[in-house]
């Protein structure tokens, strides 16, 4: 209260023409001041809106992938039981595949097959029907290029 009664004292000791500088200065300040605060909004609101624009990418890139993980829970094969190794030699036989197991390779759980000679789309062919129809998975694989072309050696150890 003291530094307003001295503001009004004051006022009221000027004469009319200090009175009208003291406004227009006041009235300058004030001005400056709103000019001095709104300056750095234009670039807050462009920041804002290249924000607005990175996460609305963001949303689709993540909208795509839940659809996509989706689309892979409808399809996915059920995990089934049974023997893993009749599982994979009767998907082989039915794709007229010659696969040889690998014994030693062989390990709790996982089953390792060698198929000598075979075209590389047929191998493709039985690996998703053995997925889609057994429920079996190659958890790892060494393909070898034989001299023909599109034909193929492949090492396979298959799990469920």
């Amino acid at each position: 209260m003291d530094m307003r009664n001295a503001i009004v004292a004051t006022l009221d000791a000027s004469s009319p023409a200090h009175r009208r500088w003291l406004v227009v200065f006041a009235v300058f300040l004030a001005a400056l001041a709103l000019v001095a605060a709104l300056r750095p909004l234009p670039a807050a609101i462009a920041r804002a809106e290249s924000e607005v624009g990175r996460t609305r990418s963001l949303l689709d890139v993540a909208q795509a992938r839940i659809a996509d993980n989706e689309s892979l829970a409808r399809t996915a094969a059920p995990l089934r039981a049974g023997d893993l190794r009749s599982a994979i030699d009767g998907v082989m036989a039915r794709h007229e595949l010659r696969a040889a197991p690998v014994p030693s390779a062989s390990t709790e759980g996982r089953y390792s097959v060698v198929v000598d000679d075979v075209r590389f789309d047929s191998l493709v062919a039985a690996l998703d029907a053995l997925a889609r129809d057994a429920g079996v998975r190659v958890v790892a694989a060494t393909l070898t290029a034989r001299v023909e072309p599109g034909r193929v050696r492949a090492d396979l150890t298959f799990a469920r």
